[in-house]
């Protein structure tokens, strides 16, 4: 059986992995640039987090407590998983588990409701976890005034070195003989039947094959709208992060450290990569096309952030490298995952910033698919073909959408006047939110607030 991939990121070399370990009569070809522009996978930090990732709106509603009990399953897979891989490809991984969440009064009390929604979660699934002083954190050094209130430490969360297990997953894969990769852009998936004929490249180039596997990441509903698949999908869009690795020498962390979810994106984080580097992390923009360069206030918040917020001693480091990552984000804030209604066409896309961390898993049940066994796993909710999913209420995502647009201004450096400010704004905000909802005839449901722009700007009817 020979297996096409579309997409050279993490999903599509663990899926490659997984298929060529349990199946010995199996060829793939992986498609996708070598230099790996954009892929989300380059740009994380990458954190195994998933009590880390809990806010108060987690557990509210099926669809988001099946995303969270799908994430947390994925802890399991990483510790054995790395030793493996290491093994297997002989290149060393940077790796570690231990996640110290801090939570200080760098924004609004919405951080306060979210660390207690994270302790919470952590109680009710029985996570091992520890509180301790924010002061007893190795290596932590913030400003005065940033300074943490409380801390807990989670065991069992932790981060890789995402360069490092992409190369050793390749290492292995082209030493199995059994792995083509492919350079280069898949153009469109051409349809004849029930299943898909061929994968037509940028370049003309036609690769043909038994089973598809559609995992480009950001760049899905571009290719989807070149192909004749002829399927309802959520669209994804572009969710542009910026990371910036520093050289930390002495100032590296023994540990991960970062505050809870913020501002529509993951707040700040320091991961260490190796023993003298830390990667800090991470913007959010949702945007309906790339941008292949960071933005200077990204990299300069990122900065200011890390310097105040983890370790002043930040302030002497070298800048290595900026990365920009584009997390694929579908228009209902779902992952798209699993088979379609083409027999021979599988969907692995919308993960956000999970897809890291969630890849053993997702390629696990990608890979059942492939050879007919019954996946272990239930994502009948995240199926690709779907008419978007109602998350909220109108009142539920308008209150959301307030709280956190002011949360990430607090993030940014707002301080309001000595009189009633926020209050105006927070009538100015909801006033222009319930018109926006008016407008897209939002009467009865919410838009989700990340996706707030892409509608105000038309980019989704």
């Amino acid at each position: 059986m020979k297996v096409i991939i579309v997409g050279n990121g993490i999903l599509g070399l663990m899926t490659a992995y997984r298929l060529i370990s349990r199946d010995p009569a199996v060829s793939a070809w992986i498609i996708g640039p070598q230099d790996r522009k954009g892929c989300a996978s380059l740009a994380a930090a990458a954190m195994f987090n998933s009590f880390c990732e809990v806010d108060p709106g987690t557990l509210s509603n099926e669809y988001e407590t099946a995303r969270f009990v799908f994430n947390m399953a994925s802890n399991r897979h990483w510790p054995p998983l790395l030793e493996r891989i290491e093994k297997e490809s002989g290149v060393r991984v940077p790796a570690g588990f231990g996640t110290f969440l801090i939570n200080n009064h760098a924004t609004d009390s919405l951080e306060d409701e979210t660390f207690d929604a994270v302790l919470d979660a952590l109680r009710r699934f029985e996570e091992p976890h520890e509180m301790v002083r924010p002061a007893d954190i190795p290596r932590y050094r913030p400003a005065t005034k940033a300074r943490a209130a409380r801390a807990v430490f989670l065991p069992r969360e932790g981060w890789v070195n995402p360069r490092a297990l992409l190369e050793a997953l390749s290492a292995i894969l082209v030493r199995s003989g059994r792995v083509e990769f492919v350079d280069g852009y898949c153009r469109s998936l051409q349809r004849r039947g029930d299943g898909v004929e061929y994968v037509q490249l940028e370049n003309g180039e036609r690769v043909t094959g038994e089973w598809f596997l559609l995992a480009p990441g950001a760049t899905f509903s571009r290719i989807v709208e070149r192909s004749n698949l002829e399927l309802e999908m959520p669209r994804i869009f572009y969710g542009i992060g910026c990371s910036v690795l520093l050289a930390t020498a002495e100032a590296t962390l023994t540990h991960c450290v970062r505050t809870p979810n913020r501002g529509l994106a993951c707040g700040v984080y320091a991961a260490p990569q190796t023993d003298s580097q830390t990667l800090i992390g991470a913007s959010n923009l949702i945007a309906p096309e790339p941008e292949e360069h960071a933005r200077v206030t990204s990299v300069h918040a990122l900065l200011q952030s890390a310097m105040e917020q983890i370790s002043a001693d930040y302030y002497r480091s070298q800048i290595l490298k900026v990365n920009v990552g584009w997390r694929p984000t579908s228009e209902d804030t779902l992952p798209l995952l699993g088979a379609t209604s083409i027999q021979n066409l599988l969907v692995a896309t919308g993960t956000k910033r999970d897809g890291f961390h969630c890849s053993p898993v997702i390629s696990e049940l990608l890979v059942d698919l492939m050879l007919g066994s019954g996946p272990k796993t239930d994502v009948r909710l995240f199926r690709p073909e779907r008419k978007p999913v109602r998350l909220y209420s109108r009142e539920q995502a308008i209150a959301a959408t307030v709280r956190h647009t002011l949360n990430a201004a607090y993030q940014h450096g707002f301080t309001p006047s000595k009189d009633r400010m926020v209050e105006d704004l927070q009538r100015h905000y909801r006033l222009e939110l319930e018109r926006l909802h008016d407008d897209v005839g939002a009467l009865d449901w919410g838009i989700p607030p990340e996706m707030v722009n892409m509608y105000k700007y038309g980019h989704v009817r």
